[in-house]
């Protein structure tokens, strides 16, 4: 009798459960987005309990998570992201257990396909939208943050194949001081404590500025271009 009861109540309770449930799913690009802030907010101040190093591919990996639930509707490439998902954090992972010049490259290159192929992927599904929604607006401001680690990766990368391309001051040439002076750069603001001294590193730097900001104009145009076509319908 009283299970029957507990039955019926929580099948009545099921319609206002899934009514709370699925808008929440539904927001999945805020879900990354926040993630990407967390890491910037917490990364600094764990740095006391661990490595900073170690601490920032911990949250690289939240962040790829974040990118799997937020591209997953692409369904002709869900296995190709989750391919390339599995391989970044394995592949992290086993950077940090052994800590040597190969699983350092395997790792970086694996982030860095990974994040190029979730940049590529919010890209198009920006260019799909016919209409604003807070989901979309989110998905803009969370490709924005990912070109900035995108470019991340990029300066590491180049640095390490060119050693000397940047000015950095101290153990800034990590991971963790790229990701700072990517986003210098990106919003062009340019405090000049890191400076890149190289033509590589110049090219690349020049690239992300026209980056960031062919995409703040050409994004911020379009999401006022379909709000006022939204009124006029």
């Amino acid at each position: 009798m009283i299970n029957t009861q507990l039955a019926r109540e929580v099948n009545s309770l099921l319609p206002s459960i899934r009514m709370s449930i699925v808008p929440i799913l539904n927001k999945r690009f805020s879900y990354l987005f926040f993630t990407i802030v967390l890491l910037f907010l917490l990364r600094p101040f764990i740095e006391g309990a661990t490595t900073l190093k170690f601490v920032t591919n911990i949250f690289l990996w939240f962040v790829i998570i974040s990118c799997v639930w937020a591209v997953h509707h692409e369904r002709q490439h869900h296995w190709l992201v989750l391919t390339l998902a599995i391989a970044a954090i394995m592949a992290g992972i086993m950077d940090s257990i052994l800590q040597n010049t190969v699983t350092s490259w395997v790792s970086k290159m694996a982030i860095l396909f990974f994040l190029l192929y979730a940049v590529v992927a919010i890209l198009f599904y920006l260019a799909r939208q016919d209409k604003v929604t807070s989901d979309m607006i989110m998905a803009a401001a969370s490709e924005y943050v990912l070109i900035g680690i995108l470019w991340t990766f990029l300066y590491f990368m180049l640095e390490t194949v060119y050693p000397g391309s940047f000015n950095c001051p101290g153990a800034e040439a990590e991971p963790s001081g790229f990701l700072y002076y990517s986003f210098v750069t990106l919003t062009t603001t340019g405090y000049g404590d890191i400076l890149p001294v190289s033509i590589q590193a110049r090219s690349l730097a020049i690239l992300e500025m026209i980056t960031g900001q062919l995409y703040i104009a050409i994004m911020v145009a379009r999401l006022v271009g379909l709000y006022t076509s939204r009124d006029k319908i």
